[in-house]
């Protein structure tokens, strides 16, 4: 038999939309079949899909048959084969290659349905917003002194103008003072270009410009202008029939943070108090040093370790993740940043349970929610467990 076939359960052979598979054969050679059929289970019942000769062709001299399988059963994983049938005989397609034989049910290919999240993220168009470098509210002669303050490290402030280029040396200590005010006074602008949702780099407090180092997930930064500028952006976006997704920095917080408090502004913090109701949220070395992300003392790790914490941060009914899924807040999602990396015991120990565990807080809460992975490498494991919408980075 003069044939040659091409398939493998991943793209372009398998492309994955809400409630199908779209399962597509590659064949060359000099004696096609006359039919292809897909053969599949729906509900542990064996079934025969006709499969369709498309006319253009992926590459020169290949053909390709495509059919889809219906999704509605609800099945985590589809295994399939293809049957080809000529005049005087057929054939059969698994991953061992042909065969004159119908294959066993495990030799045939199988694909995992992950859950592809929610459906109103398929035709949006996301813009990025770092919100002190996109718009600025008020003048700078009219900004409140009060609500800048020194970096954690004892870096001086800086203060640039608007329309100061940015310099290689301007630091985690350099403002230039946009605002969510600022976001929502640009909206119409946005809805112009096509935007049609938005993610805001952390927005919460924190003592840098880029804020993630939070110091209190359960506020908006004053620099941004406070929660009530939360609120005014949300009103706005919905007004405009724009998502809002946030950005959950929950593998570490910032030392500044009330429940670490290196700088011993009295809060009764991990740092130096080993007898902290905080200390086992993070984790610590023989010699009392914290353990930090990837070196940055000033980014001490979360130890997933500790129930308490767990509680706070995603398992409890007001917990942080819940908390701006909630009214009146109502955002869109949560993008996770580098996700693959929270966990326990100062590493990623436990990590797929924990993100989870964020995932479905997420989703019972606002079963509409977005969660975006930030990933530096492969998300597979992430993405085909289903305990993530999507991937980025």
């Amino acid at each position: 038999m003069m044939l040659n076939a091409w398939h493998l359960p991943v793209p372009p052979f398998v492309k994955q939309s809400k409630d199908q598979l779209l399962i597509t054969l590659w064949l060359t050679g000099e004696e096609p079949p006359q039919r292809i059929t897909l053969r599949t289970e729906n509900d542990n019942e064996e079934m025969s899909v006709p499969m369709h000769k498309q006319r253009s062709q992926p590459q020169p001299g290949v053909t390709a048959w495509r059919a889809a399988i219906d999704l509605s059963s609800g099945q985590p994983r589809r295994r399939y084969s293809f049957k080809l049938l000529w005049h005087d005989r057929q054939r059969w397609f698994t991953p061992q290659g042909f065969s004159r034989m119908p294959p066993a049910r495990l030799e045939q290919f199988a694909v995992d349905v992950p859950d592809i999240g929610p459906e109103w993220v398929a035709d949006q168009i996301f813009y990025q917003i770092f919100p002190d470098r996109f718009a600025r509210s008020l003048p700078r002669e009219a900004e409140q002194d009060h609500v800048y303050y020194h970096h954690a490290a004892g870096q001086e402030i800086i203060l640039r103008d608007w329309d100061e280029p940015v310099t290689a040396q301007a630091g985690g200590s350099t403002f230039y003072g946009g605002d969510l005010d600022g976001i929502s006074e640009k909206l119409p602008y946005l809805k112009k270009l096509g935007v049609t949702a938005l993610y805001l780099n952390p927005v919460f407090k924190a003592p840098s410009v880029h804020k993630y180092d939070t110091e209190d997930y359960r506020h908006v930064d004053p620099q941004f202008g406070g929660d009530g500028a939360l609120l005014r952006l949300r009103h706005n976006t919905q007004q405009l029939g724009m998502r809002l997704v946030l950005d959950g920095v929950f593998n570490h917080s910032g030392d500044s943070h009330a429940w670490f408090d290196r700088h011993n502004r009295g809060t009764g913090g991990a740092c130096h108090n080993p007898e902290s109701p905080w200390r086992d949220w993070y984790s610590f070395s023989d010699d009392g040093t914290a353990l930090d992300w990837l070196g940055y003392a000033s980014l001490p790790k979360l130890d997933y370790q500790s129930e308490s914490l767990v509680n706070e941060i995603y398992r409890g009914e007001d917990s942080i993740v819940r908390h701006w899924l909630k009214a009146p807040w109502n955002m869109d999602g949560w993008r996770l940043d580098v996700a693959h990396m929270l966990g326990e015991a100062g590493g990623a120990r436990n990590n797929l349970q924990h993100v989870a565990g964020i995932t479905e807080a997420a989703k019972e809460t606002q079963p509409e929610a977005y969660i975006v992975g930030e990933h530096f490498g492969d998300a597979r494991q992430w993405l085909q467990a289903d305990v993530e919408d999507a991937a980025m980075n």
